[in-house]
Formats: structure tokens, C-alpha cells, sequence
């Protein structure tokens, strides 16, 4: 699963964790000092108060996804899940011809997301990316500026490189199109399902599972508490600062097209 930031990765990963899977992810080898482990194992650090499960690895960095690699992770069989915000860098190197798997990603409309991204970073102490000066600063102006370290991310992130060519970003396309399973963060819950599905999790009548989805999707009158939302103005379509970031991350407007499209023809994964 690629970790998209502002799309719904960090509330999709409490999810898995509420539910009890094996998660490979970043935490997994700094939990209970498991660094230097020479196997990988899967282990509960916490089972009175917690189903957390991890894979003792950190599959957040090339580092430690190559040390995954050389620990056996994929062949291991032992994690239902990999969550990463490396997905070129992390398929290219866990995955081979004998041990393939299948690509999750969540995603939420470009411009929104960083919409998203610019008001987050202004009060988000706790991030290494935290940027308390665009308080002074409009979307307009940081959309003019700023934004462009951002431009095109979700390309980028595929391709494995900043600088790409016509061709190479159709060949991407045609590789999510025929290796991603997708997913909408204004379609959380559905995609869930969907994602459960392509895992092969048993969620019928699992009391643990139903539990969780109750907690982060809420009944069936709607009561629910959002996780992780961060509330700000919203941008409408057409605005100054809408079409500012739409020309600046075309490539992501398109891809974006395509993952809508997709949702629609993986409906009945």
C-alpha cells in the first residue's frame, strides 16, 4: 500500500492496525528494539490494549527496504500488508517473478490534497515539514511558489524521478492501469472492502472486524467520528487558486482521471 500524505493513508493504516493484521510498515523495527533481528517475525508488542500487529522491518525508507528484501519479507508470507511511501523504489525491490503482489493506493483529488497539505503544515509542530510562516502567506501566493516542490508528487512518486517524458508517463499509466487496485478517500469505506478483498481477508462475521469498521465508518445512521481531520477553507473549482494548481500538477490531473476510471471497472474486484 503507498502512504500518500493528506489522502487518507494515516486513518486507513489505524484501521488495519484496529483490525489485527500484519502490518509492514514504519514502526515495525523500532517497536520493542527488533533493529538488528535476523529473521522476520510478526509480533503483538502490546496485546492487553492493542491488536497491532507488525512485521519486524521499516519498509519507510531504501534502507530499510532493502534490509526487508534481504530478510526475506515477501517469501516470509507473514505480512498481510506493506505500507510505504517509497512505490517504485519499494516494488521494484521487494517483488520479483516468484513472489508478485498487487499495488493498493488511496487517493484524493490533487488539488485537494494539496490544499490540504498547505493548511496542514502550518499548525502540524509535529511534522518534519512543519512551515508555521505560511500563516503569512495566501494559497494564492504559496500556490505560485511553494506548491512547486509539490508538483506532480503522485507522478513522480510512480516513476521514481522528477524529471520524466511524455512516454514515460504514459507507460506509468498503463502500469497502474494493469498492476493498481485504487482507491478514493472520498470513497473510504468501499475502498476498504475492496482492499480486504484483494487480501484475501476473512472480515464475514469477524466480530474484531466489524467492530473496527463500526469505529471509523459509523453506523448505518451516520454516526461516526472523523480520524485524523484537519478543517479549512475549501477552494472551488475555477478559482485563481484551483487553476494555478491544476496547470502546475497536469500530470497528476490526468493520472487522477485514470484511478477515477478505474474505480468505476474495479467494482466488482
Amino acid at each position: 500500500f503507498w502512504h500518500i500524505p493528506k489522502s487518507g493513508g494515516t486513518t486507513l493504516k489505524r484501521l488495519y492496525k484496529c483490525f489485527g493484521v500484519s502490518i509492514a510498515e514504519k514502526f515495525g523495527a523500532h517497536v520493542q528494539h527488533h533493529q538488528n533481528d535476523t529473521e522476520i517475525i510478526s509480533f503483538t508488542p502490546w496485546p492487553k490494549y492493542s491488536r497491532t500487529t507488525y512485521i519486524n522491518v521499516d519498509v519507510s525508507n531504501k534502507e530499510g527496504i532493502l534490509h526487508a528484501r534481504d530478510l526475506g519479507l515477501v517469501p516470509s508470507e507473514k505480512a498481510n500488508i506493506i505500507i510505504t511511501p517509497l512505490p517504485e523504489f519499494a516494488l521494484g525491490t521487494l517483488f520479483d517473478e516468484s513472489h508478485k503482489g498487487r499495488f493498493l493506493m488511496l487517493v484524493r483529488h490533487p488539488i485537494e490534497r494539496l490544499v490540504s497539505l498547505f493548511y496542514y503544515l502550518q499548525v502540524a509542530t509535529w511534522e518534519k515539514t512543519y512551515r508555521p510562516s505560511w500563516k503569512n502567506t495566501t494559497l494564492l501566493q504559496w500556490s505560485k511558489s511553494h506548491s512547486k516542490i509539490w508538483k506532480n508528487f503522485l507522478v513522480k512518486k510512480i516513476i521514481g524521478k522528477d524529471d520524466f517524458t511524455e512516454d514515460e508517463f504514459l507507460e506509468m499509466m498503463e502500469t497502474v492501469r494493469k498492476y493498481f487496485v485504487v482507491g478514493l478517500m472520498d470513497e473510504m469505506e468501499e475502498s476498504v472492502k475492496r482492499f480486504n478483498a484483494v487480501m484475501k481477508l476473512n472480515v464475514n462475521n469477524n466480530t474484531a472486524f466489524e467492530e473496527c469498521m463500526v469505529e471509523f465508518f459509523g453506523n448505518t445512521d451516520g454516526s461516526s467520528e472523523k480520524k485524523n481531520s484537519n478543517e479549512h477553507p475549501k477552494v472551488l473549482e475555477g478559482s485563481p487558486e484551483w487553476d494555478v494548481l491544476a496547470e502546475l500538477n497536469s500530470y497528476d490531473m490526468r493520472l487522477y482521471e485514470l484511478i477515477l476510471e478505474l474505480f468505476d471497472t474495479q467494482k466488482d474486484i
